[in-house]
């Protein structure tokens, strides 16, 4: 009788994540290509764009994994900034700063030589900021050199003036480019992948999550059913909050971005099932909008790797569904310098809302730092049937 009860609540426990309707509903037309088969046939969006950085032949060749906030009245960026190409030893976290989203202060390396001394031959990839206690946080990953490697692990560091940093505190093993959604009640969600060669035999998404208020302490790892795993390269989780249950949203080969749902803030997920989201295997911005208002932007293309246009798709009902897109930035843009891993296009966004505008920074070509600013109420325009 005893085992008799233990089946029938596993099977209870499955039977809550049978949803008959898919996990995010999006209109069959939504996304449906245009001419070059490629980008879907929407409009583009009215934006502002201005660079926070931009390579020369004498400055830092390589950026990305850029991160907007505002601390104390004044913007800050920060991104991974190499000499020349990705992931290479010396890659570090630039910052600059402005107060009108325009024109920005020179870019810094966040630590000092000192602080670096240590961290000689390794790379460091931004992963985001936060405001927290009266503090400006930064999280990144540092590397050895190589991103699945078992040293590679979650970092933070904490300013109260956004110029004098506190030396690297580590959190877990993994590699995170995303930084932390805050969810109700404070508690913080975080997606990034697992490194080891031992972990990465059976899985790649590596979810965490933080209760307290202490950074240093206070981080909970959960799990979850990737199904076939081996189609997850990197799958940079993102989340959205809704009243009842928190989605997320992974990047992965299949052209379309994989989804799962926790009711329970993060603690446990439904395994993953497959949307209807292109993605052309990209880092994607989730983010809240006035009300119920959602956004997810990213390279919402046809094509695997094509980065040759960002979109914002927007949602109404707190992300179950969305029914509206537009081109955020598809102008032609080739980068100048060559690197490793460098490739064309408007990518890894990131969204802040600052002065009714949502200011969406981005990397361009891998080796410029620029911010497209839209405004709120052009995000409110009509619907695609």
């Amino acid at each position: 009788m005893k085992n008799l009860m233990i089946v029938i609540m596993a099977l209870i426990g499955l039977g809550e994540w049978a949803d008959a309707e898919p996990v995010v509903k999006i209109p069959s037309t939504l996304y449906q290509a245009g001419a070059d088969e490629i980008t879907p046939a929407v409009r583009k969006i009215p934006s502002q764009l201005d660079y926070v950085y931009r390579a020369a032949a004498d400055k830092y060749k390589f950026c990305h994994h850029p991160c907007l906030i505002e601390f104390k009245e004044q913007l800050y960026c920060v991104w991974s900034n190499g000499k020349i190409g990705e992931d290479e030893p010396g890659q570090r976290l630039a910052m600059a700063t402005s107060r009108d989203a325009q024109n920005w202060t020179a870019a810094r390396p966040l630590f000092s030589t000192e602080q670096l001394a240590k961290y000689e031959h390794c790379v460091f990839v931004a992963s985001g900021l936060m405001v927290r206690q009266d503090k400006l946080v930064v999280f990144y990953t540092i590397t050895p050199g190589e991103n699945f490697a078992a040293d590679t692990a979650l970092y933070f560091s904490q300013s109260f003036d956004g110029k004098v940093w506190s030396d690297p505190q580590r959190i877990t093993a993994g590699f995170f480019i995303n930084p932390p959604v805050i969810l109700s009640g404070g508690r913080l969600m975080m997606g990034g992948e697992y490194v080891s060669q031992a972990d990465r035999k059976n899985k790649r998404s590596k979810l965490i999550y933080h209760d307290g208020d202490c950074l240093a302490t206070g981080w909970t790892e959960t799990k979850i059913d990737e199904g076939d795993f081996t189609r997850i390269g990197y799958a940079e989780p993102n989340f959205i909050e809704r009243d009842h249950d928190v989605l997320g949203f992974f990047r992965n080969y299949t052209g379309r971005l994989l989804v799962s749902r926790s009711t329970d803030r993060g603690q446990n997920w439904s395994p993953l099932s497959e949307s209807a989201i292109p993605d052309s295997t990209a880092r994607f911005a989730t983010g809240n909008l006035s009300g119920d208002r959602r956004y997810l932007i990213g390279n919402s293309l046809h094509k695997k790797f094509d980065r040759r246009a960002l979109l914002i798709s927007i949602s109404d009902d707190q992300g179950a569904s969305f029914d509206r897109c537009f081109i955020l930035r598809d102008e032609p843009a080739a980068k100048r310098f060559p690197g490793q891993h460098k490739m064309d296009g408007w990518q890894y966004p990131h969204g802040c809302l600052w002065k009714n505008q949502l200011l969406v920074v981005h990397s361009v070509n891998k080796e410029d730092v620029a911010i497209s600013a839209v405004k709120l109420s052009d995000l409110q325009a009509e619907k695609k049937d």
